[in-house]
């Protein structure tokens, strides 16, 4: 499978312009150094690298760059879109990118967990069929009823575990009860132990972010589990967006709410601890709750739109994490 084009620009940015030896360029896309050998090689012989990269990906490379010095990121793909560009246009754009790079990073052995969302399921609609033998690919959120096929997130783990040829590992719970009680209860069935179990081992987790300023663009605020009155007091709390269900506030701390202790996924601090939990999003009026979801610690990869780039760099200056287009420490 030939690699895609915006992996072979990142690998010459690194390479040519950054100075990375292999071996670094190798540790930060979790690749082999032979492999990162092999793409600079595919990338010279396609004139994707020349002694420069070429346009049009040089502006989605320098975007690249600056989101991963400024926010700390492990890395990044930012694809480049105009300022008239449609949103489904943009958003369409943004899921082939994710499923290419998703697509790349998939190894034999791995462990991947996949949520609920419209732009998760667009990546998984777009991924190419890959045949593997030894991944395991984990629902790590509940199902929802009220949410179409194409948003669950039982239906979107079964879809990505198709395409990969492997059989879904998933969790027959729904993904918010009505107490902390049932919620327990859930948990200690054997069955469903079992899948949290598998939680601890992820490598990779491709996780949506929901926002909730300025703009509501969110799978859970249309799941039918949040009632208005809720929904606006979590706004007045501070609340920017939610991630796997949790809401956040623009620093990435959890809003203290209620609704947290009923809900039957993956806890935070298991995904804080993925090595890969790859954020995809599209939309400038995201920025908030994108920064906001890597300030916490849920995200370290970032796939998303250049207009969305340069609207969570300018949150991120107003935040005080840039200076001069440097990055610096965040004093907040």
């Amino acid at each position: 499978m030939p690699f895609s084009p915006e992996l072979l620009a990142k690998v010459g940015h690194y390479y040519y312009l950054q100075r990375l030896t292999m071996a670094e360029i190798g540790k930060r896309l979790a690749f082999s150094r032979h492999k990162v050998g092999r793409l600079m090689k595919e990338a010279v012989d396609t004139g994707v690298v020349k002694i420069e990269i070429h346009a049009p990906l040089v502006k989605g490379v320098q975007l690249e760059h600056r989101l991963e010095s400024t926010i700390n990121l492990n890395t990044s793909v930012v694809v480049d879109v105009g300022d008239e560009t449609d949103d489904e246009e943009i958003k369409k754009s943004v899921c082939v990118a994710g499923a290419n790079f998703v697509g790349e990073r998939i190894k034999e052995g791995h462990t991947i967990g996949i949520g609920w969302g419209s732009t998760t399921y667009g990546l998984v609609d777009r991924f190419n069929v890959r045949e593997m033998t030894n991944v395991t690919v984990v629902q790590v959120m509940g199902g929802n009823k009220h949410l179409s096929s194409q948003v669950d997130c039982q239906d979107v783990t079964r879809r990505l575990a198709e395409k990969l040829g492997v059989d879904p590992v998933l969790l027959h719970a729904p993904a918010v009860v009505d107490s902390k009680e049932v919620r327990d209860v859930f948990r200690e069935q054997s069955t469903i132990a079992s899948t949290f179990a598998l939680f601890d081992e992820l490598d990779l987790a491709v996780v949506g972010i929901g926002s909730l300023v300025p703009e509501r663009s969110s799978t859970l605020l249309t799941s039918g589990y949040i009632p208005e009155s809720t929904i606006s007091a979590m706004i007045d709390a501070g609340a920017v967006g939610d991630v796997f269900s949790y809401f956040i506030d623009d620093g990435g701390q959890i809003v203290d709410v209620e609704l947290h202790d009923r809900i039957i996924g993956i806890d935070t601090d298991q995904l804080r601890s993925v090595d890969s939990s790859i954020g995809i999003a599209s939309g400038a009026t995201k920025a908030k709750a994108v920064l906001a979801a890597v300030l916490g610690g849920f995200v370290n990869i970032l796939i998303v739109d250049s207009l969305l780039a340069e609207e969570i760099l300018r949150e991120a200056e107003i935040k005080g994490l840039v200076n001069n287009g440097d990055a610096v420490e965040n004093s907040s």
